[in-house]
């Protein structure tokens, strides 16, 4: 299983993960610009528009930290890793896969748009992840 897993280019990978990032960067976007309704993210569970305001800033935060981590891991950004950051890397990106796992039931719990919309972005970036995460660094 692992191996048919590999057959994925790294790189390429790595920019489909990179996208999804972006993705869920321009919905958190909308949100704060009031474009798209607070109340279809987040489960539908924030209770104010500033509230969603402050979830929507610090998932932005969260996606760009991915990002970085995503290029370094991929290799688009040439960065030569010694054997404990290469074995660091693989772990916290093996680590943060149940937890990604667990963002796309999320969205199937979700509301309407995150049911249709966002549930698809996630299963995606899990997919993307997982090739990523099994990739050896050391």
């Amino acid at each position: 299983m692992l191996e048919w897993i590999r057959k994925f280019d790294l790189k390429k990978t790595g920019f489909v993960n990179v996208s999804v990032c972006f993705v869920n960067i321009i919905v958190h976007v909308l949100v704060i610009l009031k474009i798209l309704p607070y109340q279809w993210v987040n489960g539908g569970r924030t209770e104010s528009y500033e509230m969603a305001c402050q979830i929507s800033v610090a998932s932005i935060v969260v996606m760009i930290v991915c990002i970085l981590i995503t290029l370094i891991a991929c290799k688009i950004i040439p960065l030569k890793l010694n054997r404990f950051w290469g074995i660091a890397l693989s772990v916290l990106l093996i680590a943060m896969l149940p937890l990604s796992l667990l963002g796309v039931v999320q969205q199937f719990l979700g509301t309407l748009f995150e049911k249709c919309v966002m549930s698809a972005v996630a299963a995606i970036g899990f997919c993307s992840a997982a090739r990523i995460a099994i990739e050896k660094r050391w």
